[in-house]
């Protein structure tokens, strides 16, 4: 029964978040305020919605580099479309999410039909998006969003009372939680899911075993793009504004929360709960060294350590599995 647990990914990850947890929680003062706690949430949902789709993407042993330039250039789409063309803001929003999933389908297919690495597309890709948020937006931020938009980034789905004080919790937060379980479901208990873990563990098997790698491909980049798009209204709510230079360094959080949470780089593996684990141990680590006085530079030494620790480990483990079978 230990053996098996200390041989969950899952397990071990929950483990870690309850010793940080109980860690900063004796030694930094005000971690244990809930409320707090739940409004800083807010800025895990756009790095966790893109970590969803990238899980996918990493379990096939591709890589999308493009997700934080898409994030930027629906957000300046979204904006420009709101100020300039006076649209709802509803079909601004609508517009956003459609242009994530053409950027999206731009990756998927330049990377399965011309067989080019997705490396070498999304590196591409994520300069031309920044340089089209660039040019649509002339370098100028874009706010004075309705209030009604803002609720987004900053309102609350409901709110309850814990020890005589209010507690609220962010609509952000509801739904990054639906999309993680929209994702874990696709992921377990769908073709599609059996589909991308058979891809990225034998690709050469996959295409002789008449899965559709190239539609599958396409599927999950286009998925990607389409979620980019939906986390930029939540990106731009949250600040307020939509900047050609925002979302920079995103999907180097979402990939770290993807790989910290188990999923092989090297492709075959996947969970998406353990990428939620590993979002938050990320948030936690930040959010207790942020409130013990750390500076931002030496936040991102530690988070990038652990990633490494953690790449390593969980190719160990994928060998130590494959020499015991």
């Amino acid at each position: 029964m230990i053996q098996r647990l200390l041989n969950n990914r899952e397990f071990i990850l929950f483990s870690v978040l309850c010793l940080l947890f109980a860690g900063f929680s004796i030694t930094t003062e005000y971690f244990l305020n809930l409320d707090s706690l739940l409004s800083y949430s807010r800025y895990w949902v756009a790095p966790g919605m893109l970590a969803v789709p990238m899980t996918f993407i990493i379990a096939t042993a591709g890589i999308d580099l493009s997700v934080g330039s898409i994030v930027a250039m629906c957000g300046i789409i979204l904006g420009v479309l709101y100020r300039d063309y006076q649209w709802p803001i509803a079909a601004a929003c609508a517009a956003a999410i459609l242009s994530g999933t053409a950027a999206g389908a731009v990756n998927g297919g330049v990377s399965s039909w011309f067989r080019i690495p997705p490396l070498v597309v999304t590196l591409a890709t994520m300069t031309l998006f920044r340089g089209v948020a660039f040019g649509l937006s002339k370098a100028d931020a874009i706010s004075n969003f309705p209030p009604g938009f803002k609720l987004l980034g900053n309102g609350d789905l409901f709110s309850f009372t814990l020890n005589g004080s209010p507690v609220f919790v962010p609509i952000a937060l509801g739904a990054l939680l639906l999309t993680m379980i929209i994702g874990g479901i696709i992921l377990r208990n769908t073709w599609m899911g059996r589909y991308t873990l058979a891809l990225g563990e034998n690709p050469v098997a996959a295409l002789y075993g008449a899965i559709p790698v190239r539609g599958l491909t396409l599927g999950i980049y286009t998925a990607c793009g389409c979620v980019c798009g939906l986390a930029s209204l939540f990106y731009t709510a949250v600040y307020g504004t939509a900047r050609a230079d925002a979302a920079m360094g995103l999907e180097l959080e979402a990939i770290a929360a993807v790989v910290i949470g188990g999923t092989r780089i090297s492709g075959g593996q996947a969970s998406v709960v353990g990428t939620l684990l590993g979002l938050l141990i990320i948030g936690i680590l930040k959010y207790g060294l942020d409130l013990s006085g750390v500076r931002s530079q030496y936040v991102v030494i530690i988070v990038g350590v652990l990633l490494i620790v953690t790449a390593v480990f969980n190719e160990w483990m994928a060998r130590r599995a494959g020499e015991s079978k």
